[in-house]
């Protein structure tokens, strides 16, 4: 009986490793700062994007985003300072340019809230959501990161009482990307990473 269960043991460990080595996703950190206008002022809003990579073309992540308003006052909300802070989901689709470019399509999913500061130091919250398309393309002649630039539109739906403005509004898109699984197979696994491979693109 122990013989057998220790045989079960040894099966169920080596399929599992086995798994693991052919199928294991490539996970990786994006960061990300949005650029929008809205009376003539830069607004940026950050984020930050674990993601895992399926399949070479696809990836799905989450992340949280943050906006920071501590200098335009809004004419038509009077005065009003804002703050926004949300949580996100994404999945995007990439193709290859050329050798040391790809282009990515993605979309991104965000609920969280929208904070407004008046003057007198009142202040109001409200729900704020938003679903933006973007076109990104991604430079990856770098051993461990990529970089990115594109352009999205963030459609927005927020709460009037908190900020009359609207905040559906084209974006301009700057990316910072690390690629973690190519840095632990490079460090840990130096056989099985890209920088050994020919022609292999991990992210």
């Amino acid at each position: 009986m122990r013989i057998l269960c220790f045989y079960l043991l040894f099966i169920a460990s080596n399929f599992h490793s086995q798994i693991i080595e052919i199928s294991s996703p490539n996970f990786g950190l994006r960061f990300e700062i949005k650029n929008f206008f809205l009376e003539s002022t830069r607004f940026k809003i950050q984020e930050i994007k674990p993601y895992f990579e399926y399949n070479r073309n696809i990836k799905i992540g989450l992340g949280y985003c943050w906006l920071k308003n501590n200098k335009h006052h809004f004419k038509d909300s009077d005065s009003s300072l804002i703050s926004i802070k949300s949580s996100n989901f994404f999945v995007s689709y990439n193709w290859v340019v050329s050798k040391n470019f790809f282009a990515e399509a993605t979309l991104d999913f965000g609920l969280g809230n929208i904070k407004s500061r008046l003057p007198d130091n009142s202040r109001y919250k409200g729900i704020y959501s938003f679903l933006e398309p973007a076109i990104i393309l991604n430079y990856e002649g770098f051993n461990f990161f990529t970089l990115g630039l594109g352009s999205g539109l963030r459609l927005t739906r927020s709460d009037k009482s908190v900020l009359r403005n609207n905040l559906s509004l084209p974006t301009i898109i700057l990316r910072f990307s690390i690629k973690f699984t190519e840095i632990y197979n490079h460090f840990f696994l130096a056989s099985n990473s890209s920088l050994y491979l020919q022609d292999d693109r991990r992210v």
